[in-house]
């Protein structure tokens, strides 16, 4: 990637909920110029704006959306292990406030509630392609998004 319309991330402003309504700005941007959109999103980040899904629905706007869903707003998770040391204070405690489980968020249904492709949550790697290559004929024949959910380990 060395061109500036190749990549879109890293603001600068180190938001939470940048990723979806950034991705969807660019798909719309390069909407019927032949070239694929896919955001790589963080499942912290796309609670943070989920009706953006209703936008891409409504416009029709065509987005290959992956998710990295680490049911975790693991940043934050990660840094309150390291205090929790610094402090000794429980670890156990870290996940408190950090943790997106007890319920999952199945983000699949979350788009297919927007009349939108999702796939998922997917937990077997075998799973990935396929879902991803049912997603991406729906993004390129339909122009619509689609998105793929795929459950991922912490770090």
């Amino acid at each position: 990637m060395n061109r500036p319309d190749q990549y879109l991330g890293r603001s600068g402003g180190a938001g939470v909920g940048y990723g979806m309504g950034a991705s969807i700005g660019a798909a719309l941007a390069h909407k019927g110029s032949g070239k694929l959109c896919v955001d790589l999103q963080a499942d912290g980040d796309m609670l943070y704006t989920p009706s953006a899904l209703w936008t891409a629905a409504h416009h029709q706007i065509p987005l290959l959306v992956v998710m990295h869903n680490n049911r975790s707003y693991w940043n934050s998770e990660e840094h309150a292990e390291e205090l929790a040391h610094v402090r000794k204070r429980p670890v156990e405690n870290a996940p408190i406030g950090t943790m997106i489980r007890e319920p999952n968020v199945d983000f699949a249904k979350l788009a297919q509630s927007f009349a939108l492709h999702g796939e998922g949550p997917i937990e077997d790697p075998r799973e990935i392609r396929p879902a991803v290559q049912r997603a991406l004929k729906v993004v390129k024949d339909q122009g619509t998004l689609a998105l793929v959910d795929v459950v991922c380990q912490m770090r």
